[in-house]
This record gives structure tokens, C-alpha cells and sequence, in this order.
């Protein structure tokens, strides 16, 4: 086991974002389970965050993740803590930073759904 590997505390459940036709003209837009993923978030620091709206984008997090990893942009990737708290970040962009096939670095937005009564 590598070093970077020991870094990896979490359990992902990853899906992929699945669009069906609607039948009238549109599209339902829903996400597919694909297993699960070995990683490591953390929250973006204010100077990514910044940096991202000189973009026009956002970004609250950064997952990382061994190259070998189908992860794509537009998945969605969800751990939960010991204590019970759900986190749901979905994938905006990819960096490979050390260019040498070890690990993924993901900009990712965290999503939280609203609960209907």
C-alpha cells in the first residue's frame, strides 16, 4: 500500500447521472448506482473557493482518489460519518496533479436534497 493510499479514510457510494426521455420533449434526469469508491474529502479553502468565482463557478470540496477510478464529471459521490451525517457532492472537474497515473483530484459542489412533506 502506498502512502497516498493510507490517506484514503472513506467509503464513496458512487453513481452516474442517467437522462431518459420524458416523452415530451424533455428529460428526467436521475443517477444510477456504480459501486463504491475509496477516497478522501475535504471542504475547499477560501482561496480555492475564491479563485473558482473568479471562474464562474462554485466549489465546496475536493475528493480525492486513486487514477484508476472511473469517476467522471456530472457523478455523484456520497459517504456518510460515524455520527450519521450524509455528505452528497457532486463532481465538476478533474485534475491530475502529479501527471503520473497515482491519483485524481475532483473540484466537487455538495448537494443536499430537500425532504417534501
Amino acid at each position: 500500500m502506498t502512502v497516498f493510499e493510507s490517506l484514503l479514510n472513506n467509503t464513496f457510494t458512487h453513481s452516474r447521472r442517467r437522462r431518459t426521455s420524458d416523452g415530451q420533449g424533455g428529460w428526467v434526469i436521475d443517477y444510477v448506482e456504480q459501486g463504491t469508491v475509496r477516497g478522501r474529502i475535504r471542504p475547499a479553502s477560501s482561496a480555492e473557493q475564491e479563485v473558482a468565482l473568479q471562474e464562474e463557478r462554485e466549489l465546496t470540496h475536493v475528493f480525492y482518489c486513486k487514477a484508476d477510478e472511473d469517476v467522471r464529471r456530472g457523478d455523484r459521490l456520497v459517504a456518510t460519518s460515524p455520527t450519521g451525517y450524509e455528505l452528497t457532492v457532486e463532481v465538476d472537474g478533474l485534475r491530475e496533479p502529479s501527471l503520473a497515473g497515482e491519483h485524481y483530484e475532483f473540484d466537487c459542489n455538495e448537494r443536499q436534497d430537500e425532504e417534501s412533506v
